[in-house]
């Protein structure tokens, strides 16, 4: 008997290790003759078959016949459930893979043999040990292939393993053996943070969780019962049960996250207070083992998750239960529903995830206030942390897009005036100011094959450009303005109250070279389709591109004097945006319609933050919850030390900062800050600091004016890097207050403010030999930190192959969509085309058809036509009268039934409008489904280009970046797990943008600021504590101030203060030492200052009589105060420090309050020094200088251009002078300062220059001399 007929023995038994390579038999019924040896034409099995790598085919001289390997095997499901990944060859250099590779079925075999419990534990502990390889493409191979056909016949074996029929113990040993390792597989942390197998690990958990839940629930009810055995044996204090529960609570989250359904069920519900009860004697989220703190932190996580899911009503935006009015409060109008009197408009929520962070038509037409809720919590219509993202979310959507919704809607009600004028600028009440384009026309939809569908729009030039016939000077206006400037924010308004916001994508206008359009049939989408006049020519374009000569001629801002063409992109790329620009071809004429434009207004500065907010608010996870938004308030609230530190045997090593000196810090013994002191450069102040910043999960330390906020910050940064493996940290987060916008690294070509005070904190740190930093956004100008943007280190990264084929994929989708949306868009541009609707007719209307087209009539006599004129445009053209008929249209059916030749002009006319409004109608559903295919695709291509970015940055040691460059990644930097979070200057940064920042997995957040010096920068006065009305609201009020006044936040949290100066001269800080820090001490550093040259005194008062300028408030650009006698007096004065030779120009720095002050002082020394103007002030002044050339009128002498370019000149003295405002100056220091104060008024006003938090910033920032005006 050959060897492959005998019967495998330890098969039978349940434990062959050799599985399909076995040389016995696994079937247990009578082996038939083709199997026996020399009577069958092969000679036994394929083993390069079995292993799906056979290239002979049906030449093989071995069997590919695999009937005994099928029968009592489970059967493959079906594709659409467990999904389709394609199966890709392992990597044939790794035998270890390559082997566990032959172990998954191959798709479309039929049936697979199922693996023995040996053979199963063996497979899953070698996919566990080849995911657990940190930075190896394996764990991508491996996961891709658990994701294919295959792979999940192998999970399917996992999930129908029983154990009730074994005792405990032998439970508890299985256990162990199979199912633990499938689950720390699937849980592996790179796993589930990575962007590339974010498809294949939805397969994985969907396909676990089954239909209904039903697999899901039964599987992590066996698994309880595990738990249970353990609790039975008392092995709750072993680390096992500690990995057990952890992992199993991971895998139960992510089925959660994964499927949306599993939020309402109530048996997992019941399942998760099972489980819970099993560890809640096991530790908790602050101590025991590192491993008993991730239990309590993932069944938190469940639990808010599946409370949220109770909360749920089977209706759309559904209330939320705990969100109610409280019932002593009256007057209050509530959001949404809430509100006594209705919802206000189709965007007006209770729940601020329903909320579109865009202001719709309906929002904008509105007449009643918006709610918004106040800083006292206990007026709050819900209270808790989810009161907290409501609160943040709806005042900074208010300081921003509301100054869009009042912008537009004060337009909107001008428009539907006739013959208002509005082209020009406008300024609300709140100093907000819009330019408005009138005679605007949207003259044609193209897609570009970068940027997807675009907008062509043409407008009425502004005055100056019309008045210039010279090219090359209206094209120098135009590039010299900040007008239309790429990514600007407009709306586009009609009389008929529609609006509909749009970005800038091109200034230059685009070429056919850059669409996927045919040149030769580009035709206009908005353009009326039918000239009637003239049967001839039915089908009549309107060239958007036209050629003179050879030259292709590109309509844009400057090529014509009288009309300007910009390229716009939808900032909603949905069906319902799609929609509105195609039915913009429908318009009257007699529509008027204008472009509104919010100068310095880009959608990346706050749209990133609102969704992050959004997404929270959804999740309701945010670290420190009962610190930050406590239900009620609490005093003395005990901060406990970070989870991470709780782990028994962890010390931070203070090595690092004490001079190579051993100098463990551990949480539950005393330290001593003498011997850290002794062994550092740190004074007693900043000791303290240190080490209460390591020990407290949220640390607060405030730093008075050159008291070292940055270099303590340092040192912790020193000693967190140093325990960073030992805890797990990941990379530490580094935030800083954005200075106005950090954009993508794609857009730096406009309008990207530097964040310097970022870079020297990293380059303090590479200095300091600590590697490993990774410069995350855009905005910074040191070479040395180039080589470290993450934009560089994944250039200069390889891609796994998982990523290469993934962005391959991706690519293609996109190409693929891109030529839907082209073809469809052509053809809708052509719906008008006689050839176009002769298809409509054959298909849908022979009757009619046959009329026009039919080449025979009923009697078989061919009909003769005029082969040079269309049929179709024949009978357009024709009437028919019949004796005695009405002249009135028929109805539409009569129409559609009747004969072609028996109806007048105008029912031919309406019935071809009808044939081509049922084209376009078909089209546009199309078109709306391509583009919103398109939208997905790029987001997944956005996606797997990221997936480098997420390996480049799991590598980091530290990452840098600005509060809204990180709510631009917010997800990105979700998949890092990161635990640690600094920020440095928290008292100038939002709440909403600190909280935003409060990723799910911190556990240590550590807050370096001064809430005595400026507060965070707002749009809207009206939410400003600095107003008597808006104090109510106090956007500008920090986190960081927050915890820092009790009266404020209801909690009073700890906080250290440094206490040592090395910056100012005594005589200067002593103004700030007796008015706001009383602790304040001089170093000796600043007593040995050089004497002053050329000025008696250090500190000086210049005080004077002479008044103001007179603001007109009716003109936009006499918003501003100015002083001409200071100007005058302070040039002067810098002119005489300069020629003292002691002070170089570079040192010495003007400050003034105001722009407009700022403005005439650039103006008079322009002509002496080489003036330097920080980004953010010459963004206000090109704001106001902006205006003034938009409202430029023409000169009667002659066409003239006020060019904008005044920083450029030639300088006499080849001398650099500082010049600034004070809100814009913080963060820099100079050795001399002069001020201008500018207010000086009968009515004693000092405007906002009684904020202490203003001025304390204005004195600090001299280290020798300081005057003042």
């Amino acid at each position: 008997m050959d060897e492959k007929s005998k019967p495998c023995w330890a098969f039978q038994k349940g434990h062959c290790r050799y599985g399909a390579l076995c040389r016995y038999s696994h079937d247990t019924t009578r082996p038939t003759q083709a199997h026996r040896g020399g009577t069958g034409k092969h000679r036994g099995l394929c083993k390069s078959h079995l292993a799906g790598r056979c290239s002979r085919g049906s030449g093989c001289q071995f069997s590919h016949e695999t009937t005994e390997l099928q029968k009592n095997s489970l059967p493959v499901h079906n594709a659409d459930e467990i999904g389709s990944t394609p199966r890709r060859p392992p990597d044939l250099e790794d035998p270890v893979l390559r082997q566990w590779f032959r172990s998954i079925p191959t798709s479309g075999t039929g049936q697979v043999r199922p693996l023995s419990f040996t053979e199963l534990c063996k497979f899953w502990q070698t996919a566990h040990e080849m995911v657990s390889l940190r930075g190896s493409a394996k764990a991508q191979q491996v996961i891709q292939q658990l994701a294919s056909e295959g792979g999940i016949t192998r999970i399917l074996e996992v999930t129908k393993i029983k154990f009730n029929e074994y005792s405990p113990m032998e439970t508890i040993s299985q256990f162990k053996r199979l199912i633990l390792p499938f689950l720390r597989t699937i849980t592996q942390k790179d796993v589930l943070l990575s962007l590339t197998l974010e498809a294949s690990k939805g397969t994985i958990y969907a396909f676990l969780f089954g239909i209904g839940g039903r697999r899901g629930i039964a599987f992590f009810a066996m698994l309880a019962e595990v738990l249970k055995a353990m609790v039975l044996l008392e092995t709750t204090d072993d680390e096992a049960f500690s990995l057990a529960t952890s992992t199993i609570l991971t895998a139960l989250l992510q089925i959660i996250d994964c499927n949306q359904t599993a939020y309402i069920l109530v048996d997992l519900q019941e399942l998760t207070q099972g489980i819970a009860s099993f560890i809640e004697n096991q530790g908790g989220p602050s101590n025991g083992t590192l491993l008993q703190q991730v239990a309590h932190r993932q069944l938190a996580k469940i639990r808010t998750r599946l409370d949220f899911g109770a909360t749920v009503e089977p209706v759309n935006d559904a209330s939320d239960p705990s969100i109610q009015p409280p019932t002593f409060q009256f007057g209050t109008d509530w959001p949404g529903r809430l509100s006594p009197d209705g919802v206000r408009h189709d965007n007006d929520h209770e729940n601020i995830c329903h909320i579109s962070i865009m202001p719709t038509a309906d929002e904008i037409r509105a007449n009643r206030l918006e709610y918004l809720p106040v800083a006292d919590t206990s007026k709050l219509h819900i209270t808790g942390v989810k009161g907290l993202l409501d609160r943040q979310f709806r005042l900074l959507r208010e300081d921003t897009v509301g100054q869009l919704r009042d912008c537009v809607r004060s337009v909107l009600e001008n428009l539907t005036v006739p013959g208002t004028q509005l082209a020009g600028t406008k300024t609300l009440q709140n100093s907000t100011r819009f330019l408005i384009y009138q005679g605007v026309n949207l003259s044609d939809v193209i897609f570009e094959k970068r940027k997807g569908l675009q907008v062509t729009a043409e407008f009425d030039q502004p005055s100056p450009v019309r008045s210039t016939p010279n090219l090359e000077l209206r094209k120098k206006w135009w590039s010299e303005t900040k007008q239309l400037q790429v990514d600007s924010l407009l709306c586009l308004v009609d009389s008929m109250g529609m609006c509909v916001f749009f970005s800038v994508s091109h200034r230059e206008g685009i070429s056919l070279s850059q669409t996927n359009e045919d040149p030769s049939s580009e035709t206009s989408l908005m353009a009326p389709a039918l000239k009637h006049d003239n049967a001839q020519r039915l089908w009549s374009p309107s060239q958007v591109i036209s050629n003179a000569g050879d030259t292709e001629v590109v309509r844009n801002l400057w090529n014509d004097q009288r009309r300007g063409t910009i390229t716009l992109q939808l900032i909603d790329m949905n069906e319902q945006g799609v929609a509105e620009v195609l039915g913009r071809r429908h318009m009257e004429n007699n529509v008027r319609q204008v472009l509104v434009e919010f100068p310095g207004v880009l959608l990346p500065s706050f749209r990133p933050t609102l969704e992050a907010l959004k997404g929270m608010s959804k999740r309701g996870e945010v670290p420190f919850a009962h610190l930050i938004a406590p239900v009620q308030p609490v005093e003395d609230v005990e901060i406990i030390p970070p989870a991470y530190a709780t782990q028994p045997g962890f010390a931070f090593n203070l090595r690092p900062i004490a001079n190579g000196v051993s100098m463990p810090l551990r949480i539950s013994t005393p330290f001593d800050t003498d011997s850290l002191k002794l062994h550092s450069t740190l004074d007693d102040a900043q000791c303290t600091a240190v080490v209460n910043a390591l020990t407290r999960s949220l640390a607060l330390i405030q730093g008075p004016p050159g008291t070292g906020k940055s270099y303590v910050a340092v040192q912790i940064v020193k000693v967190l890097l140093a325990c960073r493996q030992e805890a797990d940290l990941g990379p530490i987060i580094c935030v800083y207050v954005w200075l106005h916008l950090d954009i993508p690294e794609a857009n730096l070509s406009h309008r990207c403010y530097t964040n310097h005070a970022l870079d020297q904190f990293l380059e303090h740190l590479l200095s300091d030999g600590v590697g490993q930093i990774i410069r995350l956004g855009g905005g910074s100008k040191s070479k040395i930190l180039e080589p470290l943007n993450l934009r560089n280190v994944s250039v200069n990264t390889e891609e796994t192959k998982v990523e290469r084929t993934s962005g391959w994929e991706a690519r293609r989708s996109v190409a693929e969509a891109g030529k839907d949306v082209a073809e469809l868009l052509h053809n809708l541009k052509r719906s008008d085309h006689p050839s176009v609707i002769r298809r409509l007719l054959e298909a849908e209307y022979p009757h009619h058809y046959d009329e026009l087209f039919r080449e025979a009539d009923d009697a078989g006599f061919t009909i003769v036509r005029n082969r040079r004129r269309d049929p179709l445009s024949e009978w357009l053209q024709g009437d028919y009268r019949a004796p005695g008929a009405m002249t009135t249209v028929r109805e539409r059916k009569q129409l559609y039934t009747g004969s072609l030749y028996h109806m007048s002009g105008s029912e031919r006319r309406t019935l071809h409008g009808n044939w081509v409004a049922s084209i376009r109608d078909s089209l546009t559903v199309q078109l709306q489904e391509a583009v919103a295919r398109y939208t997905s695709s790029k987001e997944k291509l956005q996606q797997s280009r990221r997936a480098l970015d997420l390996r480049c940055l799991q590598e980091a040691h530290l990452i840098g970046i600005t509060t809204s460059g990180l709510a631009r990644n917010v997800d990105l930097l979700q998949r890092l797990a990161p635990k640690v979070v600094i920020f440095e200057e928290a008292g100038e940064i939002l709440e909403a943008h600190t909280v935003t920042a409060l990723l799910p997995t911190i556990e240590h957040a550590i807050l370096i600021g001064d809430h005595e010096q400026l507060r965070p920068q707002i749009q809207n006065f009206d939410l400003s504590m600095e107003n008597a009305k808006g104090r109510k609201y106090s956007l500008d009020v920090s986190l960081f101030e927050r915890l820092l006044r009790p009266q404020e936040s209801g909690v009073t949290l700890l906080y250290d203060t440094l206490e040592v100066q090395r910056r100012m001269d005594p005589s200067i800080s002593e103004l700030v030492r007796s008015t706001l820090y009383p602790n304040l001490k001089d170093h000796e550093i600043v007593q040995s200052y050089p004497p002053v040259t050329g000025i008696r005194k250090r500190l000086f008062w210049l005080d004077h009589r002479r008044p103001e300028g007179r603001s007109d408030p009716t003109q936009p650009l006499q918003t501003s105060h100015w002083n001409d006698w200071e100007v005058e007096t302070l040039a002067a004065l810098v002119t005489h420090l300069v020629r003292q030779g002691v002070y170089r120009s570079e040192g010495i720095a003007v400050l003034t309050p105001y722009v407009r002050q700022l403005q005439k002082i650039r103006s008079l020394l322009s002509s002496t020094f080489d003036i330097i103007i920080g980004e953010r002030d010459e963004e206000e002044l090109g704001k106001h200088e902006l205006l003034e050339a938009f409202n430029n009128v023409e000169n009667p002498e002659g066409p003239t251009l006020k060019m904008l370019n005044p920083l450029a000149q030639k300088t006499t003295l080849s001398q650099r002078l500082r010049i600034a405002t004070v809100d814009n100056f913080q963060g820099e220091e100079a050795d001399v300062v002069v001020v201008s104060m500018v207010r000086s008024n009968i009515e004693k006003r000092c405007g906002f220059l009684r904020t202490t938090n203003r001025i304390n910033v204005l004195l600090r920032k001299a280290e020798l001399v300081t005057g003042c005006l």
